[in-house]
């Protein structure tokens, strides 16, 4: 994309202001997504015999 393309869509539409907004705060929900993320790191032995999603589906469908 052009860098005047990125300019328009960075601009607000007139209808529009700033002003309309809240207070923008960074990382304000950031607590709440590290507490709703779950990870799961399988053991070695397992990772292999699951390398991925895929292969869990097909080996356990309907699970």
């Amino acid at each position: 994309m052009k860098k005047a393309k990125l300019q328009e869509l960075d601009e607000l539409r007139p209808e529009y202001q700033r002003t309309d907004f809240g207070e923008l705060v960074r990382g304000k929900y950031a607590s709440r997504i590290s507490e709703e993320t779950n990870v799961v790191v399988p053991e070695p032995d397992v990772a292999k015999a699951f390398p991925n999603g895929h292969v869990v589906e097909f080996r356990h469908p309907g699970k």
